[in-house]
This record gives structure tokens, C-alpha cells and sequence, in this order.
């Protein structure tokens, strides 16, 4: 961060995880900076041209899907620079861990399954996740959902 007077003062962006039944705040993971990059694309969905009909091209079947890509930077040394004990003993793995857990069903989910499972009966329906909400600006906030998730970890482990 900049120590320049005239710097703008940058807002952080994050994920919030709201519970889908009671939309209580499951979770909030903030991010430290805001993201190094913010790609955002748009898949039209349009009628295909096969009747051939050149009126058909103009024609849309439904909104777009959007598909966002953010790379986001977490790293340990202003809170090691300031002493912080935590980070010392435990580094980036709380973060890491949070951010993990997002995309595995819940310990609650899994032994509610493993419970009807013994007593002979289990419904077979995926797990529902929370609502996950996307943080990018005071004023740019869009539910998502994550399909995919890659952690590049580099100076990783002083020990």
C-alpha cells in the first residue's frame, strides 16, 4: 500500500456466504488487497443459425451466462510486519482454509447423510451450498457461484 498522502484510499472486496434456508451470514472472507485482476465475459445465448433464416440471428434465447475470473493476492507480511501472533504460528492456512471450505459440503451435510444412511433410508440429492456473494465495489456486489478454484502458494513456509 502506497504511503503517497494523494493516494486513492482502495476498498476491499470479498465473498459473503448467506445460508440459503434462514439467510443468516454464514461467513464473510475478505479479501486483503483488492484482486491483481477482474475478468469478466459474457456468453450470448442466441438462437442458432440452422434454419437459416437471417431474422433468426437477432433472436436471443435468455440473458447470458457471465462467467467471472479474479485473481486475488493474500499475503502474510503486514500482519508479520506488525507482530501479529497468528499469523506467525499458523500464516495464510486460516484464509486458505476458508476459502477452501466453499466448495465442500458441510461436516453437517455429510453426517446428516451418514446418520439416515445406517437408520436404511437416504434421499440421493446433492448437497446445497450457501449463496455465495461476490464483493467487487461499494455499489458491484452479484451472487456467484464457484466452479473453479486454483492456489498458488510461493514463500509459503518460513519454517
Amino acid at each position: 500500500m502506497s504511503s503517497f498522502p494523494g493516494s486513492p484510499r482502495l476498498l476491499r472486496g470479498g465473498l459473503v456466504l448467506i445460508d440459503p434456508e434462514t439467510a443468516a451470514v454464514l461467513r464473510i472472507i475478505a479479501l486483503q488487497y483488492n484482486p491483481d485482476a477482474l475478468t469478466r465475459s459474457l456468453q450470448i445465448k442466441g438462437v442458432s443459425g440452422e434454419s437459416g433464416d437471417h431474422m433468426e440471428a437477432l433472436r436471443l434465447k435468455g440473458p447470458p451466462v457471465e462467467t467471472i475470473k479474479v485473481e486475488a493476492e493474500i499475503d502474510a507480511t503486514d500482519q508479520l510486519e506488525t507482530g501479529d501472533s497468528g499469523t506467525a504460528q499458523s500464516g495464510l492456512h486460516p484464509q486458505l482454509a476458508a476459502l477452501e471450505t466453499i466448495v465442500y459440503p458441510t461436516s453437517r451435510h455429510l453426517n446428516a447423510n451418514r446418520s439416515e444412511a445406517q437408520s436404511g433410508s437416504l434421499e440421493i440429492a446433492p448437497a446445497q451450498g450457501p449463496l455465495t456473494l461476490f464483493i467487487f465495489g461499494a455499489k458491484r456486489i452479484v451472487p456467484v457461484r464457484i466452479t473453479e478454484m486454483s492456489i498458488t502458494e510461493e514463500a509459503f513456509d518460513p519454517a
